[in-house]
């Protein structure tokens, strides 16, 4: 197995002024990465980075954040990417809990901060560190060594396409599915097209640059990829330069809007990738034939080379190359999900994920053993929110879960207590995608027979009416219906919030796409949530059809 640096430098040196990297800031060449990476590890082993230490990359979506990584890389260290637009409070603590002892901002800014408390092990070498939900109220750390990453990239370029294909970077910024993309695109000699924060967020305009940027590979989660297929089908775009696509992070639905997505590609190919945080991708399928007989739920597959999987009591458990060193700043947590077994080297990890073998070895999916739950591809748990929510001084108490709203997973908190101001106070100290979309008043909690929280009794969040002034005129009207399609409730308020209505940023590219393709008009996404009710987005529509004297786009 090739070690992914030498991958990167061979390609990297073969015609060295093709692009590399895009990204809204600019493009950069091989050379000109390959170059910026080097003086960057110059710089980290001058002021005193140790192999296996990590350093945070601060950098946002910017041609600076393949430099970060790939310097961070070559000074032996282990990159650990986060989202500036964090809450600090998060940043902080995502710092401390990595053991990073540098990090990179904008302008490739070093800071050094003081050493872990934990350090990070660096037995085999760190590569990076992710973070996924703790039930504590933290973010866990988890460190993946270079075994991993060179085992994932090996594997992926195996069993997709080795060829230097223009990959689109979509994934959450400090999500792993980021090293996939990243690694998979400059291992094989293909470009980085990073989007920017609003375009990811944009599946509207996401479809037009996947068309002019002729995207060739994509990874998503299954639920952006549902979405992206319905804009598709009210829009009429469909990226048909795609040619590998893959998805992970929850379980993947065939439904109606994808079997006609990958109809109108047909030389493009569905990957359904299973893996957590902590071993990344572990076992996959390929969707293959007509996509009109693919089955509704297909399998998570078989284990990819480097991994063995055994079901014990229903659970899954994993080992081999890709298992990581487990949590950096939890040994007691990494001693109960990380164990020793007798029927592979190293450490089996207990995945907490429940699955079925089918007669011919495939595995299916059939849910977790415990309250964690996926959103938009992220694992959350829910007590993670509710101990930041118990916090909250007119909250008595609450509980958090996940329901499904059409395509989509959501977070619903329930409280005892006044909800207002509630989910602004959370999304002062959590990022988006833990952020509850709706926030119900419960007079208590019920209760099981041994006094825990019954989730299964707590009701469903209201679905209507919506209360508040009803749309007036056609267009509010109008916007008002397609609301109402999307997020399945009734009588809609013209001046109700879209987002605190259930809404998220998926949905309402949903909207703008419904009501791009019978009414024609470009709204973008960033104007809508600037003001998401009825009236907001009638007033938007009218504008645009003036400004463009009636022509569709």
């Amino acid at each position: 197995m090739e070690d992914v640096l030498e991958l990167v430098r061979d390609r990297m040196r073969d015609r060295p002024q093709e692009v590399a990297v895009v990204a809204a800031d600019g493009r950069m060449s091989r050379s000109q990465l390959w170059r910026g990476a080097q003086a960057l590890a110059s710089r980290l082993t001058a002021a005193g980075l140790r192999p296996g230490e990590v350093v945070a990359v601060h950098t946002g979506r910017t041609t600076e954040l393949a430099v970060g990584v790939l310097g961070t890389m070559l000074a032996g260290g282990a990159f650990c990417v986060m989202d500036p637009a964090y809450p600090q409070a998060r940043l902080r603590r995502m710092r401390r809990d990595s053991g990073a002892r540098f990090v990179l901002t904008a302008a490739l800014r070093l800071t050094p901060v003081r050493p872990a408390r934990h350090p990070a092990p660096a037995r085999e070498g760190l590569a990076y560190v992710v973070f996924t939900s703790g039930s504590t109220g933290t973010p866990k750390a988890i460190g993946m060594p270079y075994r991993g990453l060179d085992n994932l990239v090996a594997w992926t370029l195996a069993s997709t396409s080795a060829r230097p294909l223009r990959t689109v970077q979509f994934a959450p910024l400090g999500f792993d599915v980021f090293v996939q993309e990243a690694f998979t695109a400059w291992c094989s000699g293909g470009a980085l097209y990073v989007l920017a924060e609003h375009e990811r967020r944009d599946l509207v305009r996401l479809a037009q640059l996947l068309d002019e940027w002729r995207i060739e590979r994509l990874f998503m989660p299954p639920v952006a990829l549902l979405r992206l297929a319905e804009v598709a089908s009210h829009t009429g775009r469909y990226p048909r330069s795609l040619r590998e696509v893959a998805v992970a992070g929850e379980a993947l639905r065939v439904t109606p809007h994808l079997r006609r997505f990958f109809t109108a590609l047909p030389d493009s190919r569905l990957h359904n990738h299973y893996g957590p945080a902590e071993t990344h991708v572990a076992t996959a399928h390929t969707l293959a034939g007509p996509p009109e007989r693919w089955p509704d739920s297909p399998p998570i597959g078989r284990p990819i080379p480097g991994f063995e999987a055994r079901v014990i009591d229903g659970e899954l458990w994993l080992a081999g190359a890709g298992v990581s060193v487990g949590y950096l700043n939890d040994p007691e947590l990494t001693a109960r999900r990380f164990v020793p077994v007798e029927w592979a080297e190293g450490l089996a990890y207990r995945t907490g994920d429940l699955v079925t073998r089918r007669a011919d070895g495939a595995l299916d999916y059939l849910g977790r053993a415990d309250h964690q739950v996926k959103i938009r591809g992220h694992r959350v748990d829910p007590g993670e929110v509710e101990a930041l929510l118990g916090q909250h001084p007119a909250v008595r108490e609450c509980a958090v879960v996940a329901r499904q709203v059409d395509a989509e997973r959501q977070l619903v908190a329930y409280v005892v207590g006044e909800p207002a101001g509630v989910r602004a106070y959370l999304a002062r100290l959590l990022p988006e995608h833990l952020v509850p979309q709706q926030v119900v008043a419960v007079p208590e909690l019920p209760l099981s027979a041994n006094g825990k929280t019954d989730r299964s009794r707590l009701p469903d969040p209201p679905t209507g009416p919506g209360g508040g002034a009803p749309p007036q005129g056609e267009w509010e009207q109008l916007v008002a219906s397609v609301w109402s399609s999307v997020l399945g409730r009734q009588d809609i308020g013209r001046d109700q919030h879209f987002l605190e209505l259930g809404g998220s940023s998926l949905s309402a590219a949903l909207v703008i796409a419904r009501l791009q393709g019978r009414h024609g008009g470009r709204i973008g996404l960033q104007d809508f949530l600037a003001e998401p009710t009825v009236r907001g987005l009638a007033r938007l529509m009218r504008d645009t059809r003036r400004s463009t004297a009636g022509e569709r786009p």
